[in-house]
């Protein structure tokens, strides 16, 4: 078993919801840990990569087939069964940055609200389309991926630095990261 070390440094803000409102505070919430400290989902991670891993093959076929992707990723879907022999562990801030927000009690230093609205087309905000999002602030976090089979590491080292934004409006400018893979 191959276990691959990263880390995702972000340059922005960036927002990897909750799925709660914050009612007055916010309209969408990130998700975070027991201690308030925000985190990403392994399972987001791996969908970032396996969609990765797809542009990559449709752009070129013969470094990537769609068989070999199946194969590292399992079978995409709610409604079918996967597996898959990667296991991608949630992305978490380092423990000693962890420790350390959590002993002083700034977890609530690591976020911010931003608002935005519609424009009609005469150029004035439309009634009632205020929406209010709250963000983290840029870290960096560390995941690993664990490659049961040891046959993944190519893939994975290829596909990791296509990823270039990640969570909510990362196609409006948040979520701007890079992704690193450590020497073991």
């Amino acid at each position: 078993m191959k276990t691959i070390n990263f880390s995702i440094q972000f340059f922005g803000y960036w927002h990897i919801g909750s799925g709660l409102s914050g009612g007055t505070k916010a309209d969408n919430l990130v998700l975070k840990d027991q201690n308030n400290i925000p985190y990403i989902p392994g399972k987001t991670i791996k969908g970032l990569f396996r969609h990765a891993a797809e542009e990559l093959s449709f752009l070129s076929g013969e470094l990537f087939d769609k068989n070999k992707i199946l194969d590292a990723f399992g079978s995409a879907g709610y409604d079918q069964e996967s597996s898959s022999p990667l296991f991608f562990s949630d992305v978490l801030l380092n423990q000693s940055d962890s420790t350390s927000i959590i002993t002083e009690s700034l977890s609530e230093s690591l976020y911010e609200v931003i608002s935005s609205t519609k424009i009609s087309e005469n150029g004035t905000a439309e009634d009632k389309s205020l929406r209010q999002m709250e963000v983290t602030v840029p870290l960096t976090l560390y995941g690993s991926i664990q490659d049961f089979s040891g046959k993944y590491e190519t893939l994975l080292v290829k596909i990791g630095p296509m990823i270039k934004n990640l969570g909510l409006n990362r196609n409006r400018g948040l979520g701007r990261c890079e992704i690193k893979f450590l020497q073991s």
